[in-house]
């Protein structure tokens, strides 16, 4: 029953995204993170996270689907909670036309103050897991980022 209730707010989000792509730039969001520039990136991120979700949607699994939905239909192929190395990666985005892959893994902050220290965290997962590994040798670049959300807020590091 879970799995289906997922599964249907995955696709409410879609929806949501696939119906406002026309109005919101995300370009700017895709740039950041392909430069690999977390200020903006965050900042980005931020003005998505206040314009879309409310307060009854601060749960992991909804930001897990929200960080999905904005790069499915953007022209990059999206996974999630793809078997990687020794564990589930959150959301893997592919830019195959540059051969260049990001690995994002997410977190739930209880508090703002414990933002930072849960991007870290989720870094540590990254690497401990070993989910890049498989991309190193097919693809040019692979960029991994910690991303921790509170309420309508997010912080994103790179490793």
């Amino acid at each position: 029953m879970r799995r289906f209730w997922e599964y249907g707010k995955r696709m409410k989000i879609r929806k949501l995204f696939e119906d406002n792509s026309k109005i919101w730039n995300r370009q700017p969001l895709f740039d950041a993170v392909w430069k690999k520039d977390t200020e903006t990136a965050t900042k980005e991120m931020n003005k998505l996270l206040r314009k879309t979700i409310s307060y009854h949607d601060y749960k992991e699994d909804f930001y897990h689907a929200f960080l999905a939905g904005i790069f499915a239909g953007a022209g990059y192929m999206v996974e999630s909670n793809k078997e990687h190395g020794e564990g589930r990666s959150d959301v893997v985005v592919y830019d195959s036309i540059d051969g260049r892959v990001v690995i994002f893994e997410a977190k739930y902050s209880k508090t703002i103050d414990a933002m930072d220290q849960d991007c870290q965290a989720a870094i540590k997962q990254i690497d401990q897991r070993m989910y890049a590994k498989e991309y190193e040798d097919s693809c040019d670049e692979v960029i991994c980022y910690g991303i921790s959300f509170y309420k309508k807020r997010c912080t994103i590091l790179k490793k």
